[in-house]
């Protein structure tokens, strides 16, 4: 889930999440109906609620279609400063995101059992695994059908909070503990049944962190909605991080390679 599924993505040891998105599976077709108007005012299950999700998204069959999803864009920092980045997901549960910055690129990616990075940026240039709670983090983002699609069978505990807001709009709050112990919050449009905000509480760098993001800009492909837009925020901290992606390609061929390690590599865990 391009939430890009994404969490952050950073040259300062913040990883790039899933965006990436948990980031990328929160796409989506929009099928709001006028009979929905009253649901949007009662309160549901969490079941239902993620059933409509589902729903909205495309439906399951086309959600679970997608095989392979490959995401070409552009990450912000700061006004004016776009660095290029790419995405490519495949299942079951690989990733494999890149930005260029100042000429050079970072890499996080995870192969279905082993997250690794690359980072010149910060010291050694060649790959590194990353630390377990980084590690997480990426892995996550590896999911493409989300936390909340099977989440029994994947372990994870589920639970409708309450409702909340985002952007302005009332929206169903759903507390999401994960099967790895990853902490996040999903905050599903009561009327559109997408989902319009996450929350993560991370640690970063031995520090507990909670970042926040806002999808936006949804568009159909293939009749799977995507988030064009993604922006995310630090909790306590000022700026905006802002992922726009201008094109996605679903279910085109992505050799295994491009999710493995390169060898050479001295297995030590980056800190």
């Amino acid at each position: 889930m391009w939430q890009i599924r994404s969490n952050s993505m950073a040259t300062k040891g913040i990883s790039i999440l899933g965006v990436v998105a948990v980031s990328i599976v929160v796409s989506a077709r929009v099928c709001y109906a006028q009979g929905d108007k009253a649901a949007a005012g009662s309160m549901l299950t969490v079941d239902q609620v993620i059933a409509r999700n589902i729903e909205a998204r495309g439906g399951m069959d086309r959600v679970k279609a997608v095989q392979t999803a490959t995401l070409k864009g552009h990450i912000s920092f700061s006004p004016g400063n776009d660095n290029p980045l790419s995405v490519e997901m495949a299942r079951p549960g690989r990733i494999r995101s890149e930005i260029s910055v100042q000429g050079k690129s970072i890499i996080q990616a995870y192969d279905g059992q082993t997250a690794w990075t690359v980072n010149p940026l910060q010291g050694p240039t060649g790959p590194q695994i990353m630390a377990s709670d980084a590690a997480k983090n990426v892995a996550a983002g590896g999911d493409m059908d989300g936390p909340l699609v099977d989440y029994k069978a994947k372990g994870n505990h589920v639970t409708l909070v309450g409702m909340d807001t985002a952007d302005g709009r009332p929206a169903y709050k759903i507390a999401v503990k994960t099967a790895s112990g990853l902490l996040d919050t999903y905050y599903i449009d009561a009327q559109s049944y997408m989902q319009a905000r996450w929350e993560g509480n991370r640690v970063v760098n031995g520090e507990p962190v909670v970042f926040e993001s806002y999808f936006r800009d949804y568009r159909p492909v293939d009749g799977v909605m995507w988030a064009r837009r993604i922006d995310s925020y630090t909790e306590g901290q000022a700026g905006l991080q802002q992922i726009i992606t201008d094109t996605i390609q679903l279910n085109r061929p992505i050799a295994d390679t491009r999710f493995a390690m390169p060898s050479g590599t001295s297995g030590a865990p980056r800190r």
